[in-house]
């Protein structure tokens, strides 16, 4: 009886996390969808706008991203008039050179802001497609 209620108790557990994986549609990270690391090489993304805000400095980075956000074009603007943070447009390819937490220290590597580093949140930055640049 104890052995029966074990396998039950076993598929159980087996349905449910079956069932939640379903519904959440969890994949496993490819070459294309995973978090940027130090030495790798990928390209600024964005989902709501054609320009991704870099800040100079670490400390700075979180005050960047919520201008970015709530779309705070004065704060951005007087970001960029100060030198605390520069715009980069999306598809920009960069190299991760640090991280720290959430955070990504990038550098510019093609185009005429070649060279530029800037730090920023992970999210704005992802694996290069197939055909992007070098």
């Amino acid at each position: 009886m104890k052995k029966l209620l074990y396998v039950l108790v076993f598929l159980g557990g087996f349905a449910v996390l079956y069932g939640v994986g379903r519904i959440w549609k969890l994949k496993p990270e490819t070459n294309y969808a995973h978090m940027l690391h130090t030495g790798e090489t990928g390209v600024v993304a964005s989902t709501v706008g054609d320009t991704v805000w870099l800040a100079r400095d670490q400390k700075n980075t979180y005050s960047v991203n919520v201008a970015m956000a709530q779309k705070d074009v004065a704060s951005l603007q007087g970001s960029a008039a100060s030198g605390a943070a520069f715009a980069v447009p999306v598809g920009t390819v960069v190299k991760v050179t640090d991280e720290a937490e959430s955070r990504r220290r990038v550098e510019v590597t093609e185009g005429p802001l070649a060279g530029k580093q800037g730090w920023v949140e992970f999210e704005y930055v992802r694996p290069r497609q197939r055909g992007e640049s070098r």
